[in-house]
């Protein structure tokens, strides 16, 4: 058993706060799984057939025993796996994680949220889906979890109340499902201290060349039917490790390294935001972004 294996063991219902009922924590977990529900999201019906499935219908992130029952992830268990494999890369440990404030975008269930509060100071977690923010949410109260879970976009980070804020911000597995990917990066820059770093991981290739591929968001079922719901893919953009370099360094970020896993077949990155500098804005989404 790894180190942060044995750290995520502490999520079992018998160390759930005492006023929650392990019959009552279980009913409500198991109750979510596969509960289709759209309008919560606020979606139209006429804009469902453009919708991904995991943000309309229930899906459990990563995978969790609870103790007295488990509950199976589409991500098994990667939370753990990831952030083994950006301590093994990169210049980061277990002991640099100690009371910082990270930001962890895109919690789904928040096993990874979860996982970062037993080594961090405190986690504010990010999570555009309603239903998934909820759930991280009542994991996190349920086990007395320093930190919070913010139900918004990223892009709507880009205010005062998130400028300078952070020490590290967690952004494994979602700059590939963004349309905007340097808007994203310039937003966590600013929300980070100066002398904060970002850990990414995404979708990509292994090239040297800074080149990008664009899938887009079309339906397609190579999992299931539209009916089932259960289909995966759903990304934008994949990176080579000199394009995503580059963005990162749009940004604002300096002292970036990346790593393409081929144990995995997935791209990692690190930056550090040395100093508060400015960024084009020729051609920006949002001109008037710090």
């Amino acid at each position: 058993m790894s180190y942060l294996t044995d750290k995520f063991n502490i999520f079992k219902v018998n160390n759930l706060k005492p006023a929650i009922s392990p019959d009552e924590f279980m009913a409500s977990i198991l109750g979510r799984i596969g509960v289709i529900d759209s309008k919560s999201e606020g979606y139209r019906d006429d804009e469902l057939e453009r919708q991904r499935d995991l943000s309309i219908k229930f899906h459990w992130g990563h995978e969790h025993d609870f103790g007295t029952f488990k509950v199976a992830g589409l991500m098994k268990n990667r939370h753990i796996l990831l952030l083994e494999k950006f301590l093994e890369i990169f210049p980061v440990t277990v002991e640099s994680f100690a009371g910082k404030k990270v930001l962890d975008i895109g919690c789904w269930t928040g096993g990874t949220s979860l996982l970062l509060s037993t080594i961090s100071g405190y986690v504010t977690a990010v999570e555009e889906v309603k239903k998934y923010a909820d759930t991280a949410s009542y994991l996190m109260e349920s086990f007395g979890v320093n930190g919070e879970v913010i139900s918004q976009s990223l892009y709507s980070l880009n205010s005062d109340e998130f400028y300078q804020v952070y020490d590290r911000v967690y952004f494994p597995g979602v700059i590939y499902h963004l349309s905007d990917p340097v808007l994203a990066l310039r937003i966590l820059f600013n929300s980070l201290a100066v002398g904060g770093d970002i850990l990414v991981e995404t979708a990509g290739f292994d090239s040297d060349e800074p080149i990008c591929k664009f899938e887009g968001n079309y339906l397609y079922h190579p999992n299931g039917t539209r009916e089932e719901l259960n289909r995966g893919g759903w990304n934008y953009f994949k990176f080579s490790g000199a394009s995503l370099e580059r963005m990162m360094k749009e940004a604002g970020f300096e002292n970036i390294e990346t790593h393409w896993d081929k144990q995995i077949n997935r791209l990692f990155a690190y930056g550090v935001k040395n100093r508060q500098v400015p960024i084009c804005k020729a051609g920006l989404s949002v001109p008037d972004i710090r």
